[in-house]
């Protein structure tokens, strides 16, 4: 019973001790005391100082964190029809990028466990081919410097030489 003879509650100005951790006798919840008397933490639901978000949830998969930080590419948490993936690393050779898609032949970066080269483009006629292989005489396209002819074979009597050459009286 408070001084004023009014039973005490929550939301009248006074910390009742071992049933209130706090009470600021207001209802805003963003100034460090909620309405419910307690302590505003990361995960009440509200957005303190020092809080991007707070959704009142435990997940890291939506729009914000667990740790009431908003979520971010390159955060470790994928977020579902956002992100490809989420390594939360800046290697770009290990199959998720730091945009956060998954790593695949044309995109312009070497994946080293699964590609030789990738230039970024589907021409075929330079040093790496759409499949981002590297561009050899022999591999039966003709790249636009260095080679004449690419039947993709070593026969030299079928008008392209093994060298990628065409086929002259004398060679």
């Amino acid at each position: 019973c408070l001084s004023t003879c009014v039973f005490a509650s929550c939301g009248d100005g006074v910390v009742h001790d071992g049933v209130e951790a706090c009470d600021d006798g207001n209802s805003n919840n963003t100034d460090g005391c909620t309405n419910l008397c307690e302590l505003s933490t990361c995960g009440d639901g509200s957005v303190q100082a020092g809080e991007q978000c707070d959704d009142g949830n435990g997940s890291d998969t939506d729009g914000c964190l667990s740790n009431c930080l908003l979520a971010r590419c390159g955060d470790g948490f994928r977020q579902a029809g956002v992100e490809a993936c989420d390594d939360g690393n800046l290697d770009d050779q290990d199959g998720c990028l730091n945009d956060c898609h998954l790593a695949a032949c044309g995109d312009g970066v070497v994946w080293l466990s699964q590609e030789a080269c990738d230039d970024g483009n589907a021409v075929d006629t330079d040093d790496c081919l759409s499949t981002c292989v590297s561009a050899r005489c022999g591999d039966g396209v003709v790249r636009a410097q260095g080679e004449e002819c690419d039947d993709g074979n070593t026969i030299d009597s079928d008008g392209c030489l093994s060298s990628c050459l065409l086929a002259i009286c004398g060679d």
